[in-house]
């Protein structure tokens, strides 16, 4: 009895039969596969590091001298900007002026800032920084502002003076102002000192002249008042009252030492006097002084 024919070989390059069974079986893991593929390219690609800030926008500075109404300078600038259009989110921002960066320390929520370390008339270039985990922003231009000054006749009459006298008019007097035998048209120098009553932070105050009693008051940048001058000698032993009216136009101001101040006047100074059983004596000098 010969043995059962077993079922036709396959030909030698087929181990197995395709089945449309094998067939499923092998599309659906190729799409297992593709679909596990693209999960992990959308996890890398969200989790991905979106790179550095870009440069922060539209910056902004703007500068005060006061806030109205102007009794005491504040010298100040306000600076405003935008985020970066792209990048790491900016987890805070540092700021620039005049290429040294500031102390400030600012969170990402917060885009506006106000510099009050600032001088009057001073100017300044301010520049802004994204920080974050994945890098720092480039910084923005250079955004330039000038702080301005306040009005001219709130500044002070302060400082060590040096002064150019001429005298005007003289009568029954041997001196005046450091000038001997005044005649008209005599010409003299000194160094007048003066004083503010307020602080370097407030304008229009009156002035004293140093080591002299009385004060000097300023309207709209004219400066006039009386001041006890230093007693004049009526004879060996005897003296008298001399009093000096001042009256002085601010024509230059500026800031000096972060003040606002009196840089160059122009008037006059008269002083008089009379001592028992003599006629009254007096002198007018015209005098421009600067600082």
């Amino acid at each position: 009895m010969e043995p059962a024919t077993p079922n036709p070989p396959y030909p030698d390059s087929v181990t197995d039969p395709d089945t449309p069974a094998r067939r499923d079986r092998r599309l659906a893991i190729g799409i297992v596969v593709a679909a596990f593929g693209l999960l992990i390219a959308s996890l890398l690609w969200f989790t991905r590091s979106p790179g550095r800030p870009t440069v922060p926008i539209a910056l902004h500075a703007t500068a005060t001298a006061c806030e109205e109404p102007c009794d005491r300078f504040t010298p100040s600038v306000t600076l405003e900007w935008a985020p970066p259009e792209s990048g790491a989110r900016p987890e805070g921002y540092r700021l620039l002026r005049d290429g040294a960066p500031l102390e400030a320390a600012l969170d990402g929520s917060e885009r506006t800032f106000v510099d009050r370390e600032v001088i009057l008339g001073q100017r300044y270039d301010y520049q802004v920084v994204a920080v974050s985990s994945d890098g720092d922003s480039p910084p923005t231009a250079e955004e330039e502002v000038v702080v301005p000054t306040p009005p001219e006749e709130m500044a002070q009459l302060a400082g060590v003076y040096r002064v150019r006298l001429t005298l005007r008019s003289a009568r029954s007097i041997g001196a005046a102002f450091g000038i001997e035998d005044p005649v008209p048209g005599k010409r003299g120098t000194d160094r007048w000192s003066f004083e503010s009553t307020c602080d370097d932070d407030q304008g229009g105050c009156p002035s004293t002249w140093s080591g002299l009693e009385g004060e000097i008051v300023s309207n709209d940048g004219r400066w006039v008042g009386t001041v006890d001058g230093l007693p004049a000698r009526c004879g060996r032993k005897g003296s008298a009252p001399a009093p000096i009216d001042v009256d002085l136009n601010a024509v230059d101001v500026g800031v000096v030492d972060g003040a606002w101040a009196v840089t160059g006047f122009r008037g006059t100074a008269t002083v008089s006097f009379r001592c028992p059983g003599f006629p009254a004596a007096s002198a007018t000098v015209e005098v421009t002084g600067r600082l």
